[in-house]
């Protein structure tokens, strides 16, 4: 016969653990992450320059083609659509740096200039959809250096505090 003291036990862990294997199927399914497929708009002679280089040589052709983008621009220029304006830019050779002033609901936002984005950014998200039935998501970008910059550069107006704008000379 088995004794009083094994029943027990066996109770015991039969109780505890019962409870714990119901609980795990009120766990709520994992959700799938949903697939990317990334559209390209446009010219892609940039993305097609970069994937004949090495990861050393990217930054360059970033910083290059940046450049050309921003070079025929009349500075000051508000950025549009929103309370940026870049006074001035220098790129390097591998990095881009942007002398710029921003306001927030018409007061001045505390910047440090130059804001020095390495390597430069070019792609700009274009649209965004998500087919629930698929569970596929689909990013439209398009290369835009110029518009990719703007939207960094807003980005780090709307993290910054309001303040006095710190700006070193632009070259």
């Amino acid at each position: 016969m088995v004794s009083a003291q094994k029943l027990s036990a066996v109770l015991i862990i039969f109780l505890i653990s019962v409870p714990f294997v119901f609980a795990v199927d009120l766990l709520p399914d994992e959700e799938k992450q949903p697939i990317v497929v990334i559209v390209r708009q446009g010219s892609t002679a940039i993305t097609d320059s970069l994937s004949a280089k090495s990861a050393a040589e990217k930054p360059s052709v970033l910083a290059k083609a940046t450049d050309t983008k921003l070079k025929d621009e009349r500075y000051p220029y508000l950025v549009a659509g929103s309370e940026v304006t870049i006074l001035k830019y220098r790129c390097t050779s591998e990095i881009c740096g942007y002398w710029i002033s921003c306001s927030r609901a018409g007061k001045e936002v505390k910047t440090n200039s130059p804001v020095w984005i390495s390597p430069p950014p070019y792609e700009v998200v274009v649209s965004e959809t998500y087919d629930s039935k698929t569970n596929i998501q689909t990013v439209t970008l398009r290369e835009d250096p110029k518009a990719a910059a703007e939207e960094v550069l807003r980005g780090y107006c709307d993290r910054q505090p309001l303040g006095k704008a710190i700006t070193g000379t632009p070259a």
